[in-house]
């Protein structure tokens, strides 16, 4: 009997509890481009909590759970809590395309090296979404594609990020 599928299923699961804890609970800084194309970091999110969503013009879950993002980040515009997205595109062309032909609003970078950028995330797979306090920790991890827009994941979004709205009350 061959071991192979006992070494695959042995990585798999390795893989699985290793990812979340290779993406330290801060928000690393990932070198990416915004959509007019100039150079920035992650790190510009910083100081506001916010719902980052990772994603790619080639992932199907992806593209159609950009519209309820959208529609997220109107509703939380005025409670203090942002949205933003991060493409791993290789293209950037594509992405602008996507981002117009759907009227996204929402910052929106493109990441200068997808690859280590799903890794400094601890991405196994797209669309994921990272709950981020206004101190840049993760606080909460979401695999796969949701309706953004549903009255309980807007509950759900604030009560994991308000005891960061009001910390950043508190500094100010």
């Amino acid at each position: 009997m061959s071991s192979r599928p006992f070494v695959l299923a042995w990585l798999l699961a390795v893989t699985l509890q290793i990812a979340p804890a290779a993406a330290a609970d801060r928000l690393p800084a990932i070198a990416m481009q915004r959509l007019d194309g100039t150079a920035t970091t992650t790190a510009e999110w910083r100081g506001r909590p916010m719902v980052l969503n990772v994603w790619a013009t080639w992932c199907a879950p992806c593209r159609s759970e950009m519209p309820a993002l959208q529609r997220l980040a109107d509703r939380l515009e005025g409670a203090g809590i942002g949205v933003a997205g991060l493409s791993v595109d290789q293209d950037a062309n594509l992405v602008r395309e996507f981002v117009l032909k759907y009227r996204i609003r929402f910052p929106i970078g493109i990441a200068a090296a997808p690859g280590e950028a799903m890794s400094a995330l601890g991405a196994v797979g797209l669309p994921l979404t990272l709950y981020v306090d206004a101190e840049g920790r993760v606080v909460e991890r979401v695999l796969g594609a949701r309706e953004w827009d549903e009255e309980a994941l807007v509950r759900e979004i604030r009560k994991k990020l308000a005891p960061s709205l009001q910390r950043a009350g508190a500094a100010r």
